[in-house]
């Protein structure tokens, strides 16, 4: 490189991401990154961002003579993540402005220094984007595993205490919602097919009919007047009886529905495969389920390393999301048969509809943040240079007992 002064700086749509000794530069267009241990190199990132450098640092003889550097800048300017200008005496140093978390709204933000926060109004309902609406937990099927899949995905479960949502409720929580952005209205039990008051469930949901979908174990499904014409999820967890799933496949709309299959090793995965061929399914998915026994099964297909975190390019926006909201699960709230509501089916209890407005429980959970804020904000997470590029904490890290499902940095040292 030419020994003449030097304007650098990295591009706006670089992320850079400092951990103790290494230095992590991702390129949100490309998805091309460079992991830096070089000590000048870390240091001259480090000074772009001081604010009285703008996004620029002088590249200089000195600077030139450290083969490190030269080599980064070299590598940077190569992949086309910075740039260098020639330095003219005399002339106007050039600025660049690069991205920083700013959140207008950020609820921490709402706050009078004093531990009081302040109103959000009206506005927080555009916050929902998602209701889990447990009609009953009646049912008879008795699964093996009922009482935990809720915990982990989306699923029916059943206690049989008789607990009802009441008709009279539900239609004051549509009510609430009507002018909302929610996109998903999701309806499930126990055996939702063993509520009464079903006709009169679709008819007050009807202004929203695009947004239901209605959640339905296999065994359960019988044709019924008020569901044929809904979308509906089949859940099907194995072992599978063939005969039950084959009597309700062929009773269900195909285009409209979507079979969710459940499991929990490999051998079941290919029984589910089996199946998608024999009865030709399009529409599915296919959700792992740790049972306390099968980490060998998550350890070998579900935990992740560099090369998936890394397999989709993540725009700027979704990182500083990374770093406020938890993706998995904002803006989702589940409501029980006894009408208590939670953010998440493993937290705590925000309230009920009984007694408490949307508008209510969706500031609590704000303030409270029992699950819609949950970050990766905990080690060994925070001493990872991958901190926010990787996916948001999921139910599959609590039901394991472990703070991330990452093969890069598993444990506190």
């Amino acid at each position: 490189m030419e020994a003449k002064k030097y304007w650098f700086s990295l591009r706006s749509h670089v992320y850079a991401e400092f951990k103790s000794d290494t230095m992590l530069l991702y390129d949100t267009h490309t998805g091309m990154r460079m992991e830096v241990v070089a000590k000048e190199a870390i240091s001259l990132v480090t000074q772009m961002r001081e604010p009285e450098n703008l996004g620029v640092v002088l590249f200089d003889w000195e600077k030139q003579k450290n083969a490190e550097v030269q080599s980064f800048v070299r590598s940077v300017t190569e992949l086309k993540m910075g740039d260098l200008w020639k330095y003219e005496e005399g002339r106007q140093k050039p600025v660049r402005l690069y991205p920083i978390l700013n959140l207008q709204r950020d609820i921490d933000r709402l706050k009078d220094g004093k531990g009081n926060e302040f109103l959000l109004g009206k506005d927080v309902i555009n916050y929902l984007l998602e209701l889990n609406i447990y009609l009953t937990d009646v049912c008879d099927k008795s699964c093996k595993y009922c009482a935990d899949y809720y915990k982990q995905i989306r699923c029916c479960t059943s206690s049989n205490s008789g607990e009802i949502l009441s008709i009279e409720l539900f239609e004051e929580l549509v009510e609430q919602i009507k002018h909302s952005p929610v996109g998903k209205i999701n309806i499930l039990g126990g055996n939702i097919l063993k509520y009464n008051d079903l006709k009169r469930m679709f008819d007050s949901l009807e202004s929203l009919k695009e947004a239901v979908h209605c959640y339905i174990h296999y065994k359960n499904y019988t044709p019924d007047e008020c569901v044929n014409h809904q979308r509906i999820e089949l859940i099907v967890d194995f072992p599978v009886d063939e005969i039950s799933f084959k009597n309700a496949w062929l009773k269900l709309e195909k285009e409209s529905t979507n079979v969710h299959f459940v499991i929990e090793n490999v051998e079941q995965y290919f029984e589910a495969d089996r199946l998608v061929n024999d009865f030709k399914i399009e529409h599915l998915s296919i959700h792992p389920f740790f049972t306390g026994d099968n980490l060998g099964f998550f350890e070998e297909n579900i935990f992740f390393g560099k090369e998936h975190i890394l397999s989709n390019t993540l725009q700027m926006r979704e990182i500083f999301r990374n770093q406020k909201l938890n993706s998995n699960f904002f803006g989702i709230l589940h409501i029980l048969p006894d009408g208590s509501v939670k953010a998440n089916m493993n937290a705590e209890t925000l309230g009920n509809i009984k007694r408490d407005t949307v508008l209510d429980l969706i500031y609590k959970e704000l303030i409270d943040n029992t699950a819609w804020r949950k970050v990766r904000n905990e080690r060994p997470c925070t001493d990872c240079i991958y901190h926010f590029i990787c996916p948001a904490p999921s139910n599959y890290e609590k039901a394991i007992g472990r703070q991330n499902l990452c093969r890069i940095k598993q444990i506190i040292e």
